[in-house]
């Protein structure tokens, strides 16, 4: 029974999805708008209704991913198919059979099409329903059943038909009220995106689209407005493009490109100023070669445009940049950006691969990147690390001997796991001020850790080396001592990434993470970045306590129970499931809301990603409190972070601040985490943690944690809006 359930709601929201995906969203109340305006010509919105339940029947029956169905993927290229034809043609029995065969040919060529697409990254856009409709239109002449339709030459009697009168008022005076050529041929633009050939529609569109997302809005704007202007400039037919309302296809490659494959910024502005200019080209150099054959273009224009686009960024020498594609779709351009902005504060690069200090404890930075002795040129993105004592000095006594000096013989760590590609051993170490410079590197390994991505670590002590060629190694693991051999005047670690498997490679630009670096007596938590010289630092440790307690297993569940909450909703039991989905990432999910909360651990920190659903759920506080936890305990480091904006703040204050996030995100909600007391007895170990975030003065929600051997005791959330305590009782 639950299943059967399941297929329908499932079904239900691929029903909605198919609409509000024309405009790249899964947004329920542009859905609502755009399924109303389908049926302002009432045959038509059937059509394109019935078109999407034969996709997602034909998607379902046939096994195919239920989160595409869910999504409405499968639906919406028959959607637009069904709209045309239901615009086109007389209802008739020869009509809802030809329909029901177009839209399930449109379905397969959606699945074809999207196996060819994928594999370049690449969406297919429209190019369903443009190949469905045209071979559709140009069957049609041998189909003596299928009549052409009249609707729309006497649009007065339809109108009375529908509603009376009144709807003829309705119309007529609403026509009247925009009177501005452009803002006319801007709302008729839009309402042709459904087929739809009036103002009211368009407008009805543009609401929709200004409640789901004010960045695509003011793009739908701004890209059609640009092509205006460029038709001005060149002296182009106007009359062409407010009669065609091929207008849409800027419309459309504006919100594509400036704020849905693309992260939304003043660079993804800048560049629709040349790309839409690239559209009308493509738009007026096809209209006359496909007039021939009789059929309209559509959204040919915006497809080869914005595909043509997309693969040229993904081809790219160095990605990123001032451009930077969606790593992963919110299906919201402010979602889109307020994740990414986040994002790119805590994390490198999506491909970035951890790599941290290969040492324990505090070392300092004798030599940087670029350094005064023997960092140069390609050799240059390397590190030299020494230890220092009380005194200020690297040794004591008089420093003549390498055991003089604090690093000597001090291990020397795998920073990643990897395997052994190259090493050296038996050279052996130097007189203090003395060097080898025949065997310059001295007893050194070599650990590849990815693809061209390796890591080098030189001027080991003889037989000191704990690995063998090809051996496996695991993050933490020895794989050697700290000494003096090869260049090396006194004992120092020196220690490059590289992007090949030999001793000597070139050096690589490429930030370290999860470390602490001392500064004024308190320490400052870096997760990617590069030590410079002088600096004090320290190779993050893993409190037990802390690593057990944020070790969170797909299986794992999570019972609390909360007390004391001044909303009636959040008292009583709340239960959470670890999960992880076909990427392996990994998220709770509340069995009470069904809200998820996205999360990542790299072994040293555990981070929140994401959280959807919601925010009437203890899943949504948690998500707040427990936002980065660094799994070490050093009691007098503060980490901060931010949380997108958009999870915290709702309301006008996000409305108005949606319009310019693209340029300047003036609002914040900044994150912090204390750590307050720990007691490591071994039988009943437990520490104390405070978070805090900060909206603003005197707004702050203050998150008091406990844990305990078992893991997360309880924690207390105090707000001006919200208090509560919830207290672990299964874990």
């Amino acid at each position: 029974m639950n299943r059967t359930w399941n297929g329908i709601i499932r079904q239900a929201e691929g029903f909605l999805n198919s609409y509000s995906q024309v405009f790249f969203s899964d947004n329920r109340w542009l859905a609502w708008f755009l399924l109303v305006v389908s049926f302002f010509d009432p045959y038509a919105g059937f059509a394109g209704a019935l078109a999407i339940v034969v996709a997602n029947g034909a998607a379902q029956s046939m096994g195919f991913n239920s989160w595409f169905i869910q999504k409405g993927f499968y639906g919406y290229n028959a959607l637009l198919v069904g709209l045309g034809f239901g615009l086109t043609f007389q209802p008739g029995w020869a009509f809802y059979l030809i329909l029901a065969v177009a839209a399930l040919l449109t379905f397969f060529f959606t699945i074809g099409i999207q196996g060819v697409f994928y594999k370049y990254g690449l969406p297919y856009l429209s190019i369903p329903f443009l190949l469905g409709i045209w071979l559709i239109l140009t069957a049609s002449g041998e189909f003596s059943a299928l009549g052409l339709s009249v609707r729309g030459v006497y649009v007065n009697n339809e109108l009375y038909a529908l509603g009376g009168k009144w709807l003829i008022d309705l119309f007529n005076w609403f026509d009247q009220l925009i009177s501005i050529q452009g803002i006319r041929t801007y709302l008729f633009s839009m309402g042709a995106i459904f087929f739809q050939y009036n103002l009211l529609a368009g407008f009805f569109i543009a609401i929709g689209l200004l409640i789901y997302s004010r960045i695509a809005f003011t793009l739908s704007i701004f890209g059609f407005f640009l092509a205006w202007l460029f038709y001005h400039l060149t002296g182009a037919d106007l009359i062409a493009l407010g009669y065609s309302y091929i207008g849409f296809n800027y419309i459309l490659t504006s919100i594509a490109l400036g704020g849905f494959f693309i992260i939304p910024s003043r660079w993804s502005y800048l560049w629709l100023i040349w790309l839409l200019p690239m559209v009308i080209v493509v738009t007026l150099g096809l209209q006359k070669f496909f007039a021939i054959f009789g059929l309209g273009l559509y959204a040919l224009p915006f497809n080869v445009v914005v595909l043509t686009f997309l693969y040229v960024l993904k081809i790219r020498e160095k990605p990123g940049g001032k451009l930077i594609e969606t790593p992963v779709q919110q299906f919201s351009p402010e979602n889109n950006l307020y994740q990414s902005r986040t994002n790119a504060n805590r994390f490198y690069a999506p491909s970035y691969l951890p790599i941290g200090l290969p040492v324990i404890g505090e070392w300092t930075i004798s030599q940087a990147y670029n350094g005064e002795h023997t960092h140069k040129g390609e050799w240059g993105q390397a590190l030299d690390l020494i230890m220092l004592g009380n005194n200020g000095q690297q040794y004591k006594g008089e420093g003549l001997e390498p055991r003089d000096y604090y690093c000597y013989e001090k291990p020397v760590v795998a920073p990643a796991d990897g395997v052994v590609a190259d090493l050296t051993d038996g050279i052996p170490d130097n007189l203090i001020g003395d060097s080898n410079t025949q065997r310059n590197w001295g007893n050194s390994v070599v650990i590849k850790h990815h693809d061209y991505l390796f890591s080098q670590y030189s001027h080991l002590k003889p037989d000191s080396i704990k690995v063998k060629k090809g051996a496996s190694v695991k993050k933490g693991d020895i794989i050697g001592l700290c000494g003096n051999s090869g260049r090396s005047p006194y004992p120092h670690l020196h220690f490059q990434i590289q992007e090949t498997p030999h001793i000597g490679s070139k050096t690589k630009h490429y930030p370290l993470s999860n470390y602490l670096l001392e500064q004024t007596n308190r320490h400052e938590l870096f997760t990617h970045s590069i030590p410079k010289l002088d600096e004090k630092v320290t190779a993050i440790q893993n409190n037990p306590l802390l690593e057990s307690a944020f070790h969170f297993l797909p299986g794992k569940k999570l019972v609390f129970e909360v007390s004391g909450a001044n909303e009636k909703w959040m008292n009583g039991m709340h239960e959470w499931n670890v999960k992880t989905d076909e990427y392996n990432n990994s998220y709770f999910e509340c069995s009470r809301t069904g809200a998820t909360a996205w999360f990542y651990n790299n072994g040293n920190i555990h981070y929140f990603v994401n959280y959807i659903g919601n925010r009437k759920s203890l899943l949504y506080y948690f998500y707040l409190g427990f936002y980065m936890v660094l799994t070490g305990y050093y009691k007098d480091l503060v980490i901060n972070d931010y949380i997108p904006v958009n999870k915290v703040l709702k309301g006008i204050k996000m409305f108005f601040h949606d319009f310019v996030a693209p340029f300047h995100l003036y609002l914040k909600a900044r994150y912090e985490m204390k750590y307050i007391k720990l007691d490591d007895d071994f039988f009943d170990a437990s520490a104390q943690l405070q978070s805090k975030i900060i909206l603003g003065k005197n707004n702050e929600m203050v998150v008091d944690i406990e844990l305990a051997k078992q893991g997360i005791a309880q924690f207390r959330f105090t707000s001006n809006k919200m208090k509560f305590k919830a207290i672990c009782i299964e874990y």
